[in-house]
């Protein structure tokens, strides 16, 4: 007979697989929902007065999906599902109608953060291919470099970073290029003279690669603590129009365009039913 630690040790296994078992189960179940809420119109009447900004790192079939990373089937199919459920507009149009007041609701807008590779090669194509804007967010003192990103280095392949002329390219198709700061600092904890150069070097940057300045801003990290008041006071001041988080939430038409919060699709999101699913349940908060 087993001893009795072997028992609950054997409880707590069967435990864990049965879980486990159901985690998959419990994830169809809200992917099914998520796509009956879709299909529907729920999604559309339950955001017909919200504003969304949804944010994306790498599209890449060259390595696995993870927190950071959609297949470009995956990628597409989000696009597709936003498509459908949103009126898409680029970044650059919610952040004006905010400041003036426009009809907003109902709008959507997609970013890419960081300025990865795959971004031109993968994810451009797609959005080119369905007819939609985007916004990417570039860290400029990575952009033509060999640099390893700090969250990067445990990938067995880099992925590497865009080029000066990629982003000229996406700029001459429309895409909007915003600043992600030069070197990915944290706002919230950095003193005001390092903000301050970082945001310098990385506006002249763009500014004389693209040959226009940059005025959207997505700080790094995204999070609440990420950014403090005196840093945000210092992006105003860098000439930047608005200012992006991604710590999740939607916004209302009403929001400051230095307040606005993106919905990063990311773990939790593995496909755009599941996201239906929160949106549909409003489990997706408002600003």
């Amino acid at each position: 007979m087993p001893e009795a630690g072997a028992l609950v040790t054997y409880g707590n296994v069967r435990n864990s697989k049965h879980s486990v078992m159901r985690t998959p189960i419990r994830k169809r179940i809200k992917g099914a929902i998520g796509r009956v809420a879709g299909s529907t119109g729920m999604l559309t009447w339950r955001y017909r007065s919200k504003m969304l900004i949804v944010a994306f790192h790498r599209v890449s079939d060259a390595m696995p999906e993870d927190h950071l990373t959609h297949s470009s089937a995956k990628f597409e199919e989000y696009c597709k599902f936003f498509r459908t459920h949103f009126r898409v507009i680029p970044l650059a149009e919610q952040v004006a109608g905010c400041a003036a007041a426009n009809d907003l609701r109902g709008t959507l807008s997609i970013t890419l953060d960081d300025g990865y590779r795959d971004n031109f090669e993968v994810a451009a194509p797609i959005l080119r291919k369905l007819n939609l804007p985007a916004t990417f967010f570039v860290i400029t003192g990575f952009i033509g470099t060999q640099s390893v990103a700090p969250w990067d280095r445990q990938l067995p392949q880099q992925p590497g970073w865009m080029d000066w002329d990629q982003l000229r390219s996406l700029a001459s198709q429309g895409f909007d290029i915003g600043c992600h700061t030069d070197s990915h600092i944290d706002l919230g904890t950095a003193d005001e003279r390092t903000v301050r150069t970082d945001l310098e070097v990385s506006t002249r940057k763009l500014h004389e690669q693209l040959g226009r300045p940059a005025r959207l801003f997505a700080y790094p990290f995204g999070g609440r603590k990420n950014i403090s008041a005196r840093s945000l006071n210092l992006v105003r001041e860098a000439g930047f129009s608005c200012c992006v988080s991604s710590y999740g939430g939607v916004n209302l038409p009403t929001t400051s365009p230095f307040e606005l919060n993106r919905i990063p699709i990311a773990r939790g999101y593995e496909t755009p039913d599941r996201l239906g699913f929160d949106m549909a349940f409003g489990r997706i908060r408002t600003v």
